[in-house]
Formats: structure tokens, C-alpha cells, sequence
């Protein structure tokens, strides 16, 4: 038999393996706990592209560490330290490395004001910030470089959105909730301008101070340049001083009057994490729901700015109280769940998730992974070709009626460079998921 002849044979075993195995959860998937003594609240993280083998883990109470996987320890001292507020729901809540950050060192996070700022609302600000490091393989970063790029008024301290990523256009996203309040009274979630709490959903004009923006949306900024003389419709900064971002010229409010520039999808109650999709560019949120409905929404890439239906919606339900797979306004959610109790795992109450695994575990490639907060069990979205919305949602479990529990409140979900996936949680730390029958790096490595 030849080489070549004896590679194709190869091939099609391994291949037949794949197809035979792909999207399932495997039966020793595991949450292999991080090494991370002193890390508080860890909430997000990020891998840089700079060969150093170095993990970032954010902290809601104001740190970033550097975890090394190599040695499973994590440096005692932060490799920043960010002033925040931490009331209710608010800290740092999201990080995004710049595409460049190997040669530029250039991150974003995402946090709220700490104590003795000057608020544009009733509560502290949410702001967009960017820090350097210099050089960018360096273990800490100086706070003198910290840029503050957006900063967006708020009015209770729940309901902050947080997350951050660079999308596969190079531009930076970040969410935000619709400002708090239960039912959302204001209508800050469509409107696309500055308007104060008025308690009156239809009316979207500014009026007596404060008057908010840019609430239950999805942002979309360009943080390469600047902008000088920025006008009144870059809601995000000052008007009339330099802002420290651009506006992305296919934005969708851009050219029109009172609307906000920097809005790219709307009609979200709170996207506190959202990811894309490292293969093929789809964006994934989790936006969590009030009293009922959990939601993770897809918007395909390239299909430009959506309105998530908010809060005509939640759910695929009409809000409040519609029957199931009711709502017909904007785009609808390809998963959602209900609060109600199943045993033994009951009291069900706020999204986390989520990602498209694309990592080493073949038979796990493919599948969203997202999580309950409150109940603390995980669930796997499946591709699902018989399902109306084209995924269909499965608990992990041991059994029929026997779930997986995440260790603590899962609050955070992340990726290494590798497609690695991570859990944050609110009390009990952090963990990676694993598998040692599912890992497929021979299909990733070329044969390693």
C-alpha cells in the first residue's frame, strides 16, 4: 500500500470519526477549575496575540489578572487596576483586545464610574475606556494611559449591559441595558435619541434633564482615529470637543437627525454578554428577560443592524403574557427559555451565555453554549435542521431529570486564541471545559 493511499485512509477514518461524533456533548466533557487564589468575581476574559501563552481575567471588583495556564497560577499582582463602582450589578464588566494588540497594546473595558464622578444621570455612568500597554508583552499596565471614549448616563445600577468585542470588521461593539427600571417604562430600548425618564414609551425627544441614550442597544464605534468637533448626533462624548472615536460611515443612523450615531442594533433589555462567532462571524446574544422569558438571539454576518424586539417582546413571546412563539416584531430569538421551576433545578431567572464552541473538542464543535445565573445549570444549543428557528436546546445532565450545576452564579462565559471555552462565576471562581475522548487537535494542529 502507498503513503499517499494509506494518508486517504487515514483521512477517512478520522473524518468518519468527526461526523460521527460532531456536535454532541461529550460524556466526559468537565469544568476544570482555574488556580486563581485572590481573584474576586472573576467576569470576563481575553487571550493577546502575542505568543505569550498569558490569560486575562477581569475581575468586577476592579482587576485584571494574568493567569498562565503552563503553571495553572496566577500573578499576585494585577496587571491593572480599574476604578469602578460596584453597586447592584455594576464593576468592570467586559475587556476587548485590540486585533493589533501584539504590536500596539492597545484593550478596552468596559465599566462604571466609581464614586465622586460627575454623572450625566441619577446613577453612575457606564464608560468605554482604553488603556496601553507598553511594551505589549509587558506584566502591568500603566493607569496614566487610561482614554475614556464613551461615557453614557444611567439611572439604576442593574441593567448595565458591559460586554465588548471587536467584531470581524474590525470595529468595536459594546451593549447596553435599557437603564434598569422593571417593564421599561421609559422607552429607552427603541428610542433612538436622547430623552428623559418621562415614564411615556412613544415619545422619543429630549426634554427636561437628564435625558438618556444610547440604552438597550448594541453600540458599533471605530476606536482607529478621532473626531473633531464632534456633533450632537455622536451621543457617546461631548459635543463640539474631540471625540475619541469614530463613527463607522455604514452605521445606520448616520446622515439622519436626532439619532445617535454610535447605535448600530437596537431593542434589547439588558445584552449583558454577547460573542461572535470565531468561524464564520455571527453575533450571539445573551439578553436577559424580566419575568418570564430567557432569549439567546443570532444575527448573522452581514445581515446588518437588527431591532431584537424589545419590549414588545421577550422572548418569542409578546410581552407581557403573550403565548408561546407569539411575537412577530423584529428579529426573533433562535433559543429562549422560561423561568419555571423543573425539578431539580428550579428558580431559573437571567441569561449568561454565550458562545459557539470552536475550540479542540470536536464533538462539541458547533454548539452555543449559555447558562442560567439563578439555577445555575448549562445548557447546549444544537444546530437542528427539524427546529423552526433552526437550533434546539439541550440541559447537561447526567440523566433525564439530573443537571449539571455550575459551582457558583455563572456570570461570564470566554475564548482563548485555541477556541477554549471558559466559565466565570459570581462566587466560586473560574473554570475551562474539557474533554480528553472528545479533543480533536489533530484536526486542529495538523497532526501534531
Amino acid at each position: 500500500m502507498s503513503l499517499s493511499t494509506r494518508v486517504v485512509l487515514i483521512l477517512a477514518t478520522f473524518a468518519g470519526a468527526f461526523a460521527a461524533t460532531a456536535q454532541t456533548v461529550p460524556a466526559d466533557l468537565t469544568l476544570t477549575p482555574l488556580n486563581l487564589p485572590g481573584v474576586a468575581q472573576p467576569i470576563a476574559f481575553a487571550q493577546p496575540n502575542d505568543g505569550s501563552g498569558r490569560l486575562f481575567v477581569v475581575s468586577r471588583s476592579g482587576n485584571i489578572y494574568i493567569y498562565r495556564s503552563g503553571t495553572n497560577t496566577v500573578d499576585a499582582t494585577p496587571y491593572l487596576t480599574v476604578p469602578v463602582s460596584t453597586s447592584g450589578e455594576q464593576g468592570l464588566l467586559g475587556i476587548a483586545l485590540h486585533p493589533d494588540f501584539a504590536s500596539n497594546g492597545r484593550f478596552y473595558v468596559q465599566h462604571t464610574r466609581a464614586a465622586g464622578g460627575g454623572n450625566i444621570g441619577s446613577s453612575a455612568d457606564q464608560l468605554t475606556v482604553e488603556y496601553t500597554a507598553s511594551p505589549p508583552t509587558a506584566n502591568s499596565v500603566d493607569p496614566l494611559t487610561r482614554r475614556v471614549l464613551v461615557t453614557i448616563g444611567d439611572m439604576a445600577s442593574n441593567h448595565n449591559g458591559g460586554a465588548l468585542q471587536f467584531g470581524p470588521d474590525g470595529f468595536l461593539y459594546i451593549s447596553m441595558g435599557d437603564g434598569g427600571p422593571q417593564n421599561n417604562p421609559h422607552g429607552f430600548a427603541q428610542c433612538l435619541w436622547r430623552k428623559p425618564a418621562d415614564s411615556n414609551p412613544a415619545n422619543c425627544a429630549s426634554g427636561t434633564a437628564p435625558n438618556y441614550f444610547l440604552l438597550g442597544k448594541i453600540l458599533r464605534i471605530d476606536v482607529d482615529g478621532t473626531t473633531p468637533n464632534a456633533s450632537a448626533e455622536m451621543c457617546g462624548t461631548a459635543t463640539g470637543q474631540t471625540a475619541q472615536y469614530r463613527i463607522p460611515v455604514d452605521n445606520p443612523h448616520v446622515g439622519t437627525s436626532s439619532t445617535c450615531d454610535e447605535i448600530y442594533h437596537t431593542g434589547m433589555r439588558n445584552p449583558f454578554r454577547f460573542s461572535f462567532d470565531r468561524d464564520n462571524g455571527d453575533m450571539l446574544v445573551g439578553d436577559v428577560g424580566q419575568g418570564t422569558w430567557e432569549e439567546v438571539d443570532l444575527i448573522p454576518f452581514g445581515a446588518g443592524p437588527q431591532n431584537l424586539g424589545w419590549s414588545v417582546c421577550e422572548g418569542r413571546q409578546t410581552f407581557s403574557g403573550g403565548a408561546v412563539d407569539s411575537c412577530a416584531f423584529g428579529t426573533l430569538p433562535i433559543l429562549n427559555y422560561n423561568h419555571g421551576s423543573v425539578a431539580p433545578a428550579s428558580g431559573k431567572c437571567s441569561i449568561t451565555g454565550g458562545y459557539r464552541y470552536r475550540g479542540p473538542i470536536t464533538e462539541f464543535q458547533g454548539m452555543i453554549v449559555y447558562a442560567d445565573y439563578c439555577s445555575r445549570e448549562i445548557f447546549f444549543g444544537k444546530p437542528d435542521g427539524a427546529s423552526p428557528s433552526g437550533f434546539s436546546a439541550t440541559r447537561w445532565a447526567t440523566g433525564p431529570t439530573a443537571p449539571i450545576l455550575a459551582a457558583g452564579g455563572p456570570i461570564g462565559f470566554g475564548e482563548d486564541l485555541d477556541g477554549n471555552l471558559y466559565l466565570a462565576t459570581q462566587s466560586s471562581g473560574a473554570f475551562r471545559f474539557t474533554s480528553i475522548t472528545g479533543n480533536g487537535s489533530i484536526f486542529r494542529d495538523s497532526f501534531e
